[in-house]
């Protein structure tokens, strides 16, 4: 429990103030908890007896004790709720700034990682697993804590009254240890366990909820029912197993503290009987005997509380001990006013170090160019507008941005700098308005609605009911293709940067959709260096330069009438989409002769 605190310290840090109120209000309550029992014993060894106690005795004395027991018992109380408050309140504040941090720390995590786990487990160690870290913290700060307090209160005032009583005591203590560390491992696993199927759960609901179009097209209801079952199923196993073990461990800890009372409780009246120790004194120890195993009760009811909080931490800890593949050097600095001159040096670069998907590429854009990148699919084109950004580092090679090497400067600045509109345009829930200023958040309404024109926009907008302002479903689902292509430049409009990467900006719209989307683009490729993934003969005739790009290398080079007149990949190509073209072009309507 404590490693968890203390791998968390600095999240702790920022509440030491409220850690040392509560810390301070904890010995208040256990000195106040350790003094209750002791009117008791005046009243049983002086007033029952008719002994005075001091100048007090008879009524008096009654009253007295009856007060102090009244006072101890309110102050007592009103520790304990204050103590609790603030500790319970730090473990509260804690979990948000965890949550956050957590949330801040997987946005900057690199490409290549959110690439190899699964959203819903993510989204499921960033609520469940951080809130049962809080769980923990409260259980720990406000229930173990203050138990803790007393348990050495309690020893220290037992050994100084009675040494062998107190001894008497904690012999139940090592075969508790021993019965709660067993518990306790397996009660951990099995949580874990827990947490790991819950991760899977929470992952294959978001993959099937996010594509529910392509499950019911698909008839895939009951397959993903059938998964999905089967991943609740082994959840419920592993929760089963957690649940038996941690209600055994209450029953066995009864046991050895209630055979220990026993014991106390044998020995105690034998004395009093034998006259070697007083009634009240006996009542005094057993009062403290109640309060020193409640600790230990407390722990064995808190162990599925604490083994699910120390199996999130670990899965929490986990993310967090991720280090961002890219990040900012020591020596970055900022980039300022971009010319736009893009050049590719000698790149290899693979998602898997081991197998490269770009082999030594060389290719350069100057200011005000429109570059195009042609090829098979799959031969690399959209990994290289990925490097641009530096959405991921090169194995070897250099990506430059008018001369400077991309991974001395500053990730921010590059990325203020560059434009990225990607083949499938993702749109965040919030209004239209809201999409388009993503990527210029200080932008005034006048700018926004200005860029949405540019990028014709205000073509369907004005049919909407509530028109900029219409709230866009998760993913943007409520909108076309054509639609979301088109807040998506204009979105790369506002931000107004110097370079544009458009990844198959027109794939998969329909005619008219292209059309009014490639109005949009011309818009905002003017003056700017841009770099395209075409498949469009209109675009690659309009390119300054191609690049064809075979197997993640670059075979040829050079302006669209250079490369259809000479053989090669890009002939190939070139013939093949003239013929679409030619293909999908409708038909003239026949003309009928007059009639007579």
């Amino acid at each position: 429990m404590f490693s968890v605190l203390w791998r968390f310290r600095a999240t702790l840090a920022p509440h030491r103030r409220e850690l040392t109120v509560g810390g301070l209000l904890v010995l208040a309550g256990a000195g106040l908890a350790l003094a209750l029992p002791w009117p008791l014993k005046i009243v049983v060894d002086h007033l029952l007896q008719d002994r005075p106690f001091g100048p007090l005795s008879g009524g008096v004395l009654l009253g007295a004790c009856i007060a102090a027991m009244c006072g101890l018992a309110a102050l007592g109380a009103l520790t304990t709720y204050l103590a609790e408050r603030a500790l319970a309140g730090v473990g509260e504040r804690m979990l948000a700034d965890l949550r956050t941090a957590t949330f801040a720390h997987l946005q900057r995590l690199s490409l290549d990682y959110h690439q190899t786990q699964r959203v819903g487990d993510l989204g499921n160690r960033l609520t469940n697993d951080v809130n049962t870290i809080q769980s923990l913290l409260v259980a720990v700060l406000s229930v173990l804590l203050p138990n803790a307090t007393l348990l050495v209160g309690i020893l220290v005032i037992s050994v100084l009254i009675d040494p062998f009583f107190a001894l008497l005591s904690v012999l139940v203590v090592p075969p508790l240890y021993l019965v709660l560390v067993r518990y306790r491992r397996i009660i951990k696993s099995w949580a874990a366990t827990a947490r790991r199927e819950e991760g899977r759960v929470a992952s294959h609901a978001s993959e099937v909820l996010s594509a529910i179009r392509l499950v019911k097209s698909h008839s895939g209801e009951g397959r993903s029912e059938r998964r999905f079952r089967s991943f609740s199923d082994a959840r419920l196993a592993a929760g089963l197993q957690r649940v038996d073990f941690a209600a055994r461990l209450p029953a066995a800890v009864d046991v050895i503290v209630h055979t220990g009372r026993a014991v106390v409780l044998l020995v105690g009246t034998l004395r009093v009987l034998d006259g070697s120790m007083e009634l009240g004194l006996l009542l005094v120890f057993l009062a403290y005997n109640e309060k020193l195993y409640q600790p230990v009760k407390q722990l064995a009811k808190l162990q599925t509380t604490i083994s699910k909080g120390q199996a999130g931490a670990d899965r929490v800890l986990e993310v967090l001990a991720v280090e961002a593949a890219v990040r900012d050097a020591p020596h970055a600095r900022p980039l300022h006013h971009l010319r736009g001159h893009v050049a590719l040096r000698g790149v290899t670069f693979g998602y898997d170090p081991d197998r490269p998907v770009l082999h030594d590429v060389t290719l350069t854009a100057q200011p005000g160019q429109l570059i195009a990148l042609a090829g098979p699919t799959g031969a690399g084109k959209s990994t290289v507008g990925g490097l641009i950004p530096r959405l991921y580092d090169v194995q070897s090679g250099t990506v430059t941005l008018d001369g400077h090497d991309v991974r001395d400067l500053t990730l921010d600045s590059v990325r203020d700098q560059v434009s990225l509109v990607p083949q499938d345009a993702v749109l965040m829930s919030g209004t239209i308005l809201d999409n388009i200023a993503f990527g210029a958040p200080h932008a005034t309404r006048e700018q926004l609605v200005e860029a949405a024109k540019a990028a014709y926009v205000d073509e369907f907008v004005d049919r909407l009911p509530d028109g900029y302002d219409t709230e866009v479903h998760e993913r943007g689902g409520s909108l076309s293709g054509g639609q979301r292509q088109r807040i998506a430049i204009a979105r790369a409009l506002v931000r107004d940067t110097p370079v544009v990467i458009l990844d198959e900006p027109t794939s998969g719209l329909d005619a008219v959709s292209e059309a009014l989307v490639m109005k949009g683009l011309e818009r905002l490729t003017a003056g700017r260096t841009v770099i395209v993934v075409a498949h469009r003969l209109s675009t690659l005739r309009r390119a300054d330069r191609i690049y064809v790009i075979d197997r993640g290398r670059v075979v040829d080079a050079g302006t669209h009438a250079e490369l259809a007149a000479r053989p090669g990949v890009f002939r190939d190509m070139n013939l093949l989409l003239s013929y679409q073209a030619t293909a999908t072009r409708p038909s003239p309507r026949p003309r009928l002769k007059a009639a007579g």
